[in-house]
């Protein structure tokens, strides 16, 4: 192996190195002094770069794969409570309908959906669907509309809307309406009128039908008339009702008195919101309640047949279950699952109770009359309201109009149409207009020689008869006069009779073959 030999001179640098006398501060010193400043500024660069290249690594950790989150303003929400409502629309089966050609009414503002209204001014509107009678209300359910809305300033419908604006106003606090309690909020003048206040359960639900059936919910934010929001109005009477309704379905503990008369127009109230709602996220608060008020309804009745004042009593009657039918038909177009034994038993007992010669239809029996105790029949005239109400049934459940019961039914409500005659009791009869209006439109509306006899002088006595603003706090309601206001009051009046001219777009017509 070659040794090699490392010269060593006196004084260098590893000579002083090995001799552990070199500094290495003094020699870097003197050297910057002897060194150009160029030269000295590349050297002090050069180390420091080489001592930052040997630090550890401090590269930030990687970013997550995370999905950015971002605020979105309230302002540019969904507003998925003003929804246009999709119901569909089931196709007529061709052997028992003629087709109906009647366009629906134009949107009002088609480039904004949420703002689309229906044109209430165009009356007699015909809506193709399969189920007679239950039908949409007027003008955007979902928020703005009604009889105020856009193009609604025919004279009908202003009345409408100032018997409305008159309930809205004699609401109480809690939501209901009260047959002694409405002249609580009256503002200018007392209104009169009072009436039984166990009805105002059932006053409330009437109350809330004329808003429903005017197209009117709880999303109907925008419609505002004497500084009054009827989306309010819809959603206090709403609540209180549903507050009051007992675990069972009731609305009261005590089933006294007249007691299914509440029940059944309360059930068609919330029912009635529910369908106009029930495609919204808050529309299906409305169903459980409207579910359990049905199931009280049908475990109500008297087996196999109607209802009368209570649960179950063994008795019936056609004018109690005349409004469990309207309950029962808006229920099950709402989707509300009902029995078809149910209305065979309503059909069953209005067989029973019909004339078959005359068509007649009778109280609790043939040939038998709603008489009040106070009532003496020689100088009352009694009006066919319970044939009315039996004619509407048949219809509603049988969906023909050629039954010849219907024919004749027909027939006795023309020989007494509406007249404002107050010089015997008993002329003026808010109950039998209602339910008249409502069959006569469903038997040969909106063309035919007998709705059109009826509707003319149904209008005249109405819209000529409401009170105006001369007659102060009870503008736009209607004198409690007729045979039924002394128990319903005012409130009772003015709602029933919105109701009545609400039938335009209230009810769905589907023009029926005659010959079945």
């Amino acid at each position: 192996m070659t040794s090699q030999v490392i010269v060593i001179r006196e004084g260098s640098l590893a000579e002083q190195a090995l001799a552990h006398q070199f500094d290495f501060n003094l020699w870097f010193q003197e050297q910057l002094h002897s060194t150009p400043w160029w030269l000295a500024s590349l050297i002090f660069h050069g180390l420091l770069i080489l001592m930052l290249a040997s630090l550890p690594n401090m590269e930030p950790p990687p970013i997550p794969n995370v999905p950015i989150v971002r605020a979105i303003k309230p302002d540019i929400l969904p507003d998925v409570t003003r929804m246009p409502d999709p119901t569909p629309i089931k196709p007529l089966p061709v052997d028992q309908y003629q087709s109906v050609e009647t366009p629906l009414p134009p949107v009002a503002n088609p480039s904004d959906s949420p703002d689309e209204s229906f044109d209430p001014t165009l009356l007699n509107v015909k809506f193709g669907d399969d189920t007679i009678g239950i039908g949409p209300g007027l003008g955007n359910r979902n928020g703005g509309g009604g009889p105020g809305g856009p193009g609604g300033k025919t004279i009908e419908n202003q009345t409408v809307l100032a018997a409305l604006k008159w309930l809205a106003r004699h609401q109480n606090p809690d939501g209901s309406w009260g047959a002694k309690t409405f002249q609580h909020q009256c503002r200018i003048s007392q209104c009169s009128g009072t009436g039984d206040a166990q009805f105002d359960t059932g006053l409330t639900g009437l109350a809330l039908l004329a808003f429903t059936g005017a197209g009117y919910t709880t999303f109907s934010s925008r419609d505002v008339y004497d500084g009054i929001c009827f989306g309010d109005v819809v959603r206090n009477a709403v609540l209180f009702l549903i507050n009051q309704q007992l675990p069972d379905g009731s609305f009261s503990a005590s089933k006294n008195g007249k007691f299914m008369y509440n029940q059944a127009i309360c059930t068609y109230a919330l029912a009635d919101l529910y369908d106009q709602s029930k495609y919204s996220p808050a529309g299906l608060n409305f169903l459980e309640p409207a579910e359990r008020a049905v199931r009280f309804l049908l475990e109500s009745r008297n087996p196999g047949k109607a209802w009368r004042y209570q649960p179950k009593d063994g008795q019936n009657d056609t004018s109690v279950t005349g409004w469990v039918m309207m309950a029962l038909k808006t229920a099950e177009h709402s989707g509300i699952s009902v029995p078809a034994e149910a209305f065979a038993g309503i059909k069953s007992f209005y067989d029973d109770v019909t004339d078959p010669t005359y068509g007649i239809v009778g109280y609790t029996e043939r040939n038998s009359k709603a008489i009040m105790s106070h009532e003496d029949p020689r100088n009352i005239l009694i009006q066919p309201s319970l044939t009315a109400i039996g004619v509407m049934t048949r219809i509603f459940i049988d969906q023909k109009t050629a039954d010849p019961l219907i024919k004749l039914g027909v027939a006795e409500v023309l020989k007494s149409l509406p007249a404002w005659d107050t010089s015997k009791s008993g002329i003026i009869d808010y109950y039998y207009w209602f339910y008249a209006t409502y069959c006569m439109n469903q038997y040969d509306g909106p063309n035919g020689p007998g709705w059109q006899a009826w509707n003319e002088r149904m209008k005249d006595v109405l819209l000529k008869n409401q009170c105006a603003k001369q007659d102060g706090c009870a503008d736009g309601s209607w004198e409690p006069i007729d045979r039924w206001s002394g128990e319903g009051s005012r409130v009772y009046a003015t709602a029933i009779n919105a109701l009545t001219l609400e039938v335009y777009y209230r009810l769905k017509i589907v023009r029926l073959n005659k010959n079945k």
